[in-house]
């Protein structure tokens, strides 16, 4: 029998008693008496593990994200010691077949171009004159625009060429440049070592000058 058992059949037997005897009027609150002075229940240490008690369970860790590594950085040098980058993943055969094509096709193209092909800068003792980005397709037709170092951020100041023609040795073009009058002219020819001179005519004025790549 457990101890509440036990407490609980003294206080029984009490009542029972009590119920029998004449009641006393200097009495008046035995029961309560007898509940103030039985000691208090305690619970079985059985009773407590039935009814899920403090029970020392483990701790539940929670488990961290995945620690991702460092990204490729792409055309750039990695190393063997340098462990902040990851190297990029060789190029598969599609993209080896890929590229092949594009700088075989940039080979070909610059392969076509003529040797005026760029841009150009025809100065005189004075100074710069005209700058000219000519397009030569190497098959005798030249194409391209000129502007005006003199006149920089002019909207007049630059243009497309009306007339290119390349016989041989020599060069002629021909362009309107406002706010000259009429057509400026200039005409050159190319010496063996590869240097291009002649004149350049404006407003009817005719000036030395020299071309060259710039």
């Amino acid at each position: 029998m457990s101890r509440l058992s036990a407490v609980a059949a003294v206080v029984l037997a009490a009542l029972l008693a009590l119920a029998g005897a004449p009641a006393r009027a200097q009495d008046p609150d035995l029961i309560g008496d007898l509940l103030k002075s039985a000691p208090a229940p305690s619970v079985d240490t059985e009773e407590e593990e039935a009814d899920g008690g403090d029970l020392d369970l483990p701790e539940v860790s929670t488990p961290q994200a995945g620690r991702q590594g460092p990204a490729s950085v792409p055309g750039q040098r990695v190393i063997v010691d340098d462990h902040a980058v990851t190297p990029e993943p060789p190029l598969g055969p599609a993209e080896r077949n890929y590229e092949a094509r594009l700088r075989a096709g940039f080979a070909a193209a610059q392969g076509r171009q003529g040797a005026l092909e760029g841009r150009w800068l025809v100065r005189s003792q004075a100074g710069p004159l005209y700058a000219f980005q000519f397009i030569d397709s190497g098959a005798g037709t030249l194409d391209g625009a000129w502007s005006d170092p003199r006149r920089p951020g002019s909207l007049s100041g630059s243009g497309y060429l009306r007339s290119a023609s390349r016989t041989g040795d020599r060069l002629v073009l021909g362009f309107e440049a406002p706010p000259h009058r009429g057509p400026v002219r200039l005409q050159l020819r190319v010496d063996p070592a590869g240097q291009w001179t002649g004149t350049l005519t404006e407003d009817g004025v005719e000036v030395a000058v020299r071309m060259q790549r710039d």
